[in-house]
C-alpha cells in the first residue's frame, strides 16, 4: 500500500514537471511574452500611442475582456501578446487605456448565464472618436453551445481602426 501511494505521489510530481516543460517549449515556439491579467489595465506596454475608451453596459453581472497584440510576425522577438479580463457587476462601466502604436486585439463583454431579456453593449472610442459599437439582447433562452456577448475586433487601437468585415467569418 505504501508503494502504491509513493507511485501516485511520484506520478503527480512527474506530471507537474511534464506540464511545465510543455509550457516552456510552447513559450519558446510562440515567441513568449504572453500574459494574462485579471483586470483591464490603464496602460499597455508603456502606452504613448493614444487613449482607448471602453464603454461597457450589462444588465447582469458580466466579464469584460480586452486583448492586445503587437502587429508584427509571431516569431519576431519583439512580438507581444496580452490578454486581460475583469468581472463587472450589472450596470455601466468605463475603462480608459493608454495604448502604444501598432497594436491590434479584441474587446468583448459577455454574460455567462444570461436570462431572457439580458442585454450587453460595448462602445469603443479612440482618442475621443467613436470607433465602433456592438449590442445584443437575448430574445429567447440561450441554446446549449452558444454564448452571449458583444464584441469588436481591432486592427489598430491607437488609430481607431477596426478589422474589415469578414475577419471572423
Amino acid at each position: 500500500m505504501l508503494q502504491t501511494l509513493a507511485r501516485k505521489v511520484l506520478g503527480a510530481i512527474a506530471g507537474v514537471f511534464i506540464c511545465i516543460a510543455i509550457w516552456t517549449i510552447q513559450d519558446k515556439l510562440t515567441g513568449g511574452g504572453n500574459d494574462v491579467v485579471d483586470a483591464i489595465p490603464q496602460e499597455v506596454w508603456g502606452g504613448g500611442g493614444g487613449t482607448v475608451t471602453l464603454e461597457v453596459e450589462a444588465s447582469e453581472p458580466a466579464y469584460v475582456s480586452a486583448s492586445f497584440e503587437t502587429n508584427m510576425p509571431i516569431d519576431d522577438d519583439s512580438h507581444d501578446y496580452l490578454e486581460t479580463w475583469q468581472k463587472i457587476p450589472a450596470g455601466k462601466h468605463t475603462f480608459e487605456i493608454d495604448v502604444p502604436q501598432d497594436v491590434s486585439g479584441s474587446v468583448w463583454v459577455r454574460v455567462d448565464e444570461p436570462g431572457v431579456g439580458a442585454k450587453v453593449k460595448l462602445v469603443l472610442r479612440a482618442n475621443g472618436e467613436l470607433v465602433g459599437q456592438d449590442a445584443m439582447t437575448l430574445e429567447k433562452p440561450l441554446e446549449e453551445g452558444y454564448g452571449f456577448a458583444a464584441g469588436l475586433e481591432v486592427e489598430d487601437y491607437a488609430k481607431g481602426k477596426l478589422y474589415e468585415e469578414g475577419f471572423l467569418d
